[in-house]
């Protein structure tokens, strides 16, 4: 078994997809001696969208890197660096660690999908939800800061924060003062961790399943809302059909949105949000019915009808 701690550096992160600048590690034998360490500079790539913005950014700290900018653009980009990385990460016995996989995982995964090549294929675990857990502190904590409460205030002393491969090494002396100080072996410590491990493509699967809801749940909210009669409207005369409301949750799944509003349309129904100028309020399913009661604590009196029945008819 073979341990590999890496960290990752980006030159800026645009809507959420971050430029690799830095790619270090610290590999580990099955007993946590250092076989290689080192990190990657590497140019974020040309064009506006790759530049360096990592200061004055709007609720996050400035981040100083290892190196100066035009030190990263002189390197090669990404492709050059792809089969070594690669090899590191899926070598047959090696689990690898990041710390904030949330962070991590994506931008190798970005990275890869940007130059057209496959994605890496690794297991990974989380430092930052090892040292949580450890340290029983709930929401996330600093790489530096969980580096100098486990292994202690003068473990920073040789080491250079962003500079990548001294960040691999933070999450390593991590977990190996956590099995000292838990008298655990590394491989026991993993068999406790399931809590902090993923594989990378599963990873990846569920951040765009969870990217795909939450761009239907807007669409849907946005495409509701142009057939909802204004609340000082629905008194009036001409307003007479039956009023029907939909949930959050079916505005959540737009292609059956989309027919939903078909239907409440051919039956000349009138789309309201008012819970007392409403007839029939449309749920997902009979969870989602029962969340509606509970939210609104039975202030509604219509009838509920749940989406697949409104769809059959």
């Amino acid at each position: 078994m073979k341990y590999l701690f890496f960290d990752i550096e980006c030159s800026n992160c645009f809507n959420g997809v971050g430029k690799m600048c830095e790619f270090g590690y610290v590999l580990c034998d099955e007993n946590l001696n250092v076989m290689k360490k080192g990190d990657i500079p590497m140019s974020p790539g040309k064009g506006e969208g790759s530049r360096f913005h990592l200061r004055g950014r709007k609720n996050e700290k400035d981040l100083e890197l290892a190196y100066e900018y035009d030190y990263y653009f002189n390197q090669p980009e990404f492709p050059s660096f792809y089969n070594q990385i690669k090899r590191l990460m899926e070598e047959p016995d090696t689990v690898c660690f990041a710390f904030s996989m949330d962070n991590d995982i994506p931008h190798l995964y970005h990275a890869c999908t940007r130059y057209k090549l496959a994605p890496m294929n690794y297991i990974c675990y989380d430092v930052q939800k090892l040292a949580g857990r450890y340290l029983e502190k709930k929401g996330q904590m600093s790489l530096k800061n969980a580096c100098l409460e486990i292994v202690g205030p003068h473990s920073l002393v040789q080491l250079q924060e962003h500079l990548s491969r001294d960040d691999a090494m933070m999450e390593k002396m991590i977990f190996e003062a956590i099995c000292l100080l838990q008298q655990t072996k590394p491989t026991e410590l993993l068999e406790q961790s399931n809590f902090a491990k993923t594989n990378s493509l599963d990873y990846m699967k569920r951040i765009k399943a969870h990217a795909k809801r939450k761009r239907e749940k807007t669409d849907g909210h946005n495409l509701y809302r142009k057939y909802i009669i204004d609340d000082d409207e629905l008194d009036k005369a001409e307003y007479v059909g039956k009023r029907y409301n939909v949930s959050a949750a079916v505005k959540s799944h737009l292609d059956e949105l989309k027919k939903a509003i078909d239907v409440i349309k051919t039956k000349d129904g009138i789309f309201s949000n008012r819970l007392d100028k409403t007839d029939y309020f449309i749920v997902l399913d009979e969870k989602n019915k029962e969340e509606i009661i509970k939210a609104t604590n039975g202030r509604f009196s219509g009838e509920f009808v749940l989406l697949k029945d409104l769809l059959a008819q």
